[in-house]
């Protein structure tokens, strides 16, 4: 993997019969919480995310195993904490206007997990509707 643009723009090694590369581009969008010069349109993380979650599905289907299936629940608990980030800023109206959001009362990663305030599980996480923001909708 080679670094082209910081946080937003990678070039990946193809595995096969050639020597090419493929880029993945992520979003870069200013707003409260940082400024860029240059702006563009892009994956997010969490879109990502939800094609691994596809393929590393697909690929259980074909050889299970443990470890693959363990891959799964690690990937689609990635997306899940993404996705409770993203709800409790915009619970907050934090998302993309500040840096920080209040987290000192939760726990820090996986260790206790008490996200009882996030109306969304992992399970299956990657099947549920998302908005134009790339984010998951939650209705009322």
């Amino acid at each position: 993997m080679k670094v082209l643009d910081d946080g937003h723009i990678y070039e990946l090694e193809e595995t096969g019969r050639g020597e090419g590369t493929q880029q993945i581009s992520f979003m870069k969008r200013s707003g409260g919480a940082v400024r860029y010069d240059q702006e563009w349109d892009g994956l997010q993380t969490q879109e990502v995310l939800r094609a691994l979650i596809h393929r590393t599905i697909y690929l259980n289907e074909i050889i299970p195993c443990v470890e693959t299936q363990d891959a799964i629940w690690h990937l689609r608990m990635a997306l899940f904490v993404y996705e409770a980030r993203a709800y409790r800023r915009k619970q907050e109206g934090k998302n993309r206007k500040s840096p920080t959001h209040d987290d000192t009362a939760r726990a820090r990663g996986w260790r206790a997990m008490p996200y009882d305030d996030v109306p969304f599980s992992e399970e299956a996480i990657e099947l549920l509707p998302v908005g134009d923001d790339g984010h998951i909708l939650i209705e009322d």
